[in-house]
C-alpha cells in the first residue's frame, strides 16, 4: 500500500513538472537550451518557414545600412524595454510604431514593412516586446502587457517630437492581436491601425492550436494553463481577448489576414473586422499562410497601405 502511494506521488510530481516545463516553454523568454517542443516544432517548421526567411534577410540587409537609434523605456511592471527608431532623412511628423508576433523582434515582423514606411516619408519605431529580444521581463504577455506597453512607446514619442505627431499602430500576429487591444485607448495622434493576422484571444488562439494536432478536448488543459498563468505572470489569459477593443475603436483599422492561415484562422480576422464600428477595410490574401501575406502579395498589401494613408494621415 506504501509502496502503491509512493509511486502515485512520484507519478503526480513528474506530471506535475512536466506541466511546468510545458508553460515555461510557451509563456516565458526562450531558453537558450532548447526544450524538445521547441526542437520538434522547428522541425516541423523549418521546410515552411524557408522562403519567408530568405524574404526577412533581403530586407534586412538593406536595413543594416539605415541609421538606426537605440532607445529604451521602462514599463510600469519594472522591466526595460528596447525601441529601435529611425529618423526619416526627410523632416516628417508621422511615425509608425510596429508590433512584431510571438518570438519575434524588431528584426522579425517590422523589418519587412520598414522600407516602404521611409520611403513613404514616415519615421520608423520597431520595438522588442516584453521577454523577447533584448527587453526585459520573464513572461510573456500575448497583447496584455504589450499593449500597455505600446501605449507607453506611444507617450514616449509624443513627449519627444511634440503632440502635434501622427502614428500609425502595425502589428502582425501577436502584434497584431496588440494593436487590436489599444484600439480604443489610443491618444489622438493615433490616426490607424493595421492588424495583421490577429487573433481573437491567447485562450481561443492555443485552443486552435492544440486542436489543429489533433486532440478535441482542451477545455480542462486550458484552465489548468490559465491558472499557472495567473499564478508565474500575475494576469488572467481571458483578458488577452482584444474583441471588445475592435468593437470600439477610435481609429480606423485595416485588418489583413492570409487565406489559408491555419494557425491563427482565418476566421479571427474575419470575427474581429465584422465586429469593428469604425471606418474598416478587410484584406485576404489569397494562398497566404499565417503572418506571410506581406511575401505573397508585397504590390497589394502596399497599394492597401498607400490607401488608408492617402485616407486618414
Amino acid at each position: 500500500m506504501k509502496k502503491g502511494i509512493i509511486l502515485a506521488g512520484v507519478a503526480v510530481s513528474v506530471a506535475a513538472e512536466a506541466a511546468i516545463h510545458a508553460y515555461m516553454d510557451i509563456m516565458a523568454r526562450e531558453s537558450k537550451v532548447k526544450s524538445i517542443a521547441s526542437i520538434i516544432g522547428e522541425s516541423i517548421n523549418k521546410h515552411e518557414n524557408q522562403d519567408m526567411l530568405k524574404f526577412n534577410t533581403s530586407k534586412l540587409m538593406w536595413i543594416e545600412e539605415q541609421n538606426i537609434q537605440n532607445i529604451s523605456i521602462t514599463s510600469q511592471r519594472g522591466d526595460l524595454l528596447k525601441g529601435y527608431l529611425t529618423v526619416n532623412e526627410s523632416p516628417s511628423n508621422v511615425f509608425v510604431l510596429f508590433a512584431h508576433g510571438y518570438r519575434s523582434d524588431h528584426n522579425g515582423d517590422p523589418a519587412n514593412f520598414m522600407r516602404y514606411y521611409l520611403e513613404k516619408g514616415c519615421n520608423f519605431l520597431s520595438v522588442d516586446h516584453v521577454s523577447h529580444g533584448k527587453s526585459g521581463g520573464k513572461y510573456i504577455g500575448f497583447d496584455y502587457f504589450e499593449s500597455k506597453d505600446c501605449l507607453d512607446w506611444i507617450d514616449y514619442l509624443i513627449s519627444r517630437f511634440g503632440n502635434d505627431i501622427k502614428i500609425i499602430l502595425h502589428g502582425v500576429s501577436m502584434g497584431g492581436a496588440t494593436v487590436c487591444k489599444m484600439a480604443d485607448k489610443v491618444p489622438e495622434q493615433v490616426k490607424f491601425a493595421v492588424a495583421d493576422c490577429p487573433y481573437t484571444s491567447a485562450l481561443e488562439e492555443f485552443d486552435a492550436v492544440i486542436k489543429g494536432t489533433g486532440f478535441r478536448h482542451t477545455g480542462t488543459f486550458l484552465k489548468i494553463f490559465n491558472e499557472m498563468n495567473k499564478r508565474f505572470a500575475g494576469y488572467d489569459l481571458k483578458e488577452t481577448d482584444v474583441r471588445e477593443s475592435v468593437k470600439n475603436a477610435k481609429i480606423p483599422m485595416l485588418f489583413v489576414h492570409g487565406a489559408a492561415d491555419t494557425f491563427v484562422p482565418t476566421r479571427m480576422g474575419i470575427e474581429l473586422y465584422e465586429l469593428c464600428r469604425n471606418k474598416k477595410e478587410l484584406m485576404l490574401v489569397e494562398d497566404a499562410p499565417h503572418a506571410e501575406s506581406i511575401r505573397y502579395n508585397e504590390i497589394g498589401y502596399h497599394k492597401k497601405l498607400d490607401e488608408f494613408i492617402d485616407k486618414y494621415l
